[in-house]
C-alpha cells in the first residue's frame, strides 16, 4: 500500500536558462516539503514507497497539476525526513532508503518522484519528506 501524500508545504522552483547538454535550455531547480502520515509497525521496520508529481511553486494541493517541465533530458532528486515523531517505550528510526524520478505522464511533461521510507516500531512516524529535484529540460 502506496503512502499518500495529502499536501505540499514551501515548494520553491528556480528556471535557469542553459546551454545543453543534449540540447537542453532550461534547468530546473525545485525544492519544498512533501507532507505524509507514515507510521512503524510493532516491533519490525515498515517500508513503503511515496510518490508524487514534482508541484509548481507554491503549490499546497498534492492534485493539483504537476509543474510543467517541458521536453525531459536528465535529473536527480534527494529526499530526506524532516519531522518525525517519536515514543520513548521502543527504539525507533526513519530513513528515506532511496529516491528516484521517472517521467510521467502521457505528454512526458511531468517528473514523477519516488521515494522508498522505512519507519521503526510503533512510536516511528514521518510527518514531512524534505526533496530537491533538479531538472535538466528543453522547453
Amino acid at each position: 500500500m502506496a503512502v499518500n501524500v495529502v499536501g505540499f508545504d514551501n515548494v520553491e522552483v528556480l528556471q535557469v536558462g542553459v546551454t545543453g547538454p543534449a540540447g537542453a535550455n532550461t534547468l530546473f531547480l525545485v525544492c519544498g516539503v512533501a507532507i505524509v502520515n507514515f507510521h512503524g509497525p510493532l516491533n519490525d521496520f515498515n517500508r513503503d514507497t511515496v510518490t508524487f508529481l514534482v508541484p509548481n511553486e507554491g503549490q499546497t494541493d498534492p492534485n493539483a497539476p504537476a509543474l510543467d517541465i517541458g521536453n525531459f533530458v536528465d535529473s536527480t532528486v534527494i529526499a530526506f525526513p524532516t519531522a518525525i515523531a517519536a515514543s520513548p517505550e521502543l527504539p525507533v528510526g526513519w530513513a528515506v532508503d532511496s529516491v528516484d524520478t521517472i517521467v510521467d505522464g502521457p505528454t512526458g511533461r511531468n517528473i514523477q518522484v519516488t521515494a522508498n521510507l522505512a519507519a521503526l516500531n510503533p512510536g516511528s512516524t514521518i510527518i514531512r519528506i524534505g526533496f530537491q529535484v533538479n531538472i535538466l529540460s528543453f522547453v
